[in-house]
């Protein structure tokens, strides 16, 4: 339970009203605002926010803030705001408690790699963008009204020719990558959720420096620790910036644990590692099955090494499951999804008259 949406409702609301009145007796332009909460979130809406350039971006902190301008080189405003419509990626509507607001809600994650969190916090939408059509149908089944499916922007470069060969080896280039050994990312997500291998990998990835170019990349909220340990590795690039998408297209095979980054590799049709688990906060049946289904399973770092053997001489094994999981997870990967939801969010707008 989230008090503070209690102390804020009162005097957010009496503040919203009064600059709804200024923007009509001024005939000031209608107010649009992304709210960013972290760097990630930006990462997933930026393909969105070029088809909508009045889209103010509001960071929920002065960190946020200099963050965005230094991995987007975006400028923004700091929370609180007061707008007309509403979009952000989580599920914190809370933070703007007027009725009269018109909300949008995204994913930051492709698809539910963890359960649904309760209908109230989607529903508290006018509309909340998911990845497909069988999302959007499984969202119902749990009482979801305000789902809607659309596509992952966060991966259109990846289909829309925005990301060139070129570029990608330049990125190699830079990072002094061998061409002729395989790149392999490793990713975890963070230890509470109870769904993190971290642990297994994070100080042996020097066992690996022989034979291939190594990536690696964190959830935001992993102990400080594991950060640490990979920055401070020579033979590891840890990468710092969320728009992580051009190292994932120089990769080989991703090693990861129970974390959405795993949808958008399969969307790139790559070899996937992932290491058994089958507990945790919100953890989903879907998701495990899924799991068996288009990677090598392992549950110690001795099996990721013999896994990462047997996926670079036969990459294409899971390829047809990988295939059938892409249009469960994201209907088309056709690049245009930033657009459509685009149009979605400025056909609302028009159906309100805001």
């Amino acid at each position: 339970m989230n008090y503070s949406q209690y102390f804020l409702y009162i005097p957010y609301r009496l503040f919203w009203h009064l600059c709804k009145f200024y923007r009509i007796l001024f005939k000031k332009n209608r107010k649009i605002i992304f709210y960013c909460g972290t760097t990630i979130d930006y990462a997933a809406f930026k393909n969105v926010h070029k088809f909508l350039p009045e889209v103010k971006v509001i960071a929920k902190n002065r960190k946020v803030k200099k963050n965005l301008k230094n991995m987007f080189d975006l400028e923004s405003s700091l929370y609180p705001s007061f707008p007309d419509v509403l979009i952000m990626n989580r599920h914190t509507a809370r933070k703007f408690p007027e009725k009269k607001i018109l909300k949008f809600g995204m994913r930051h994650g492709a698809y539910h790699f963890k359960n649904f969190v309760t209908p109230k916090r989607y529903n508290a939408f006018d509309t909340y963008f998911v990845t497909s059509k069988q999302e959007a149908l499984l969202a119902r089944v749990r009482g979801i009204v305000s789902a809607v499916p659309a596509g992952f922007p966060k991966i259109d470069d990846a289909f829309n020719g925005a990301i060139p060969s070129s570029h990608l080896s330049q990125l190699k280039k830079k990072l002094d990558f061998d061409n002729n050994k395989p790149t392999v990312i490793f990713t975890a997500t963070w230890e509470n959720s109870r769904m993190s291998r971290v642990e297994k990998w994070a100080e042996r990835l020097n066992e690996l420096k022989d034979d291939y170019n190594i990536l690696a990349t964190l959830h935001p909220w992993v102990s400080e620790k594991y950060y640490l340990i990979l920055r401070n590795n020579p033979h590891v690039h840890f990468i710092e910036t969320r728009d992580i998408l051009p190292y994932l297209m120089i990769s080989d095979v991703m090693v990861a644990d129970m974390s959405s980054i795993i949808a958008e590799f399969c969307a790139l049709d790559k070899p996937l590692i992932t290491f058994k688990i089958y507990e945790g906060k919100r953890i989903s049946p879907e998701i495990i099955s899924m799991l068996e289904k288009i990677s090598f399973r392992v549950d110690t770092f001795e099996q990721v090494v013999e896994a990462l053997k047997k996926a670079v001489a036969h990459p294409n094994k899971h390829t047809t499951q990988r295939k059938k999981y892409n249009k469960i997870m994201f209907d088309t990967l056709d690049g245009s999804a930033g657009e459509r939801i685009a149009n979605i969010i400025l056909g609302e707008i028009k159906k309100k008259n805001i």
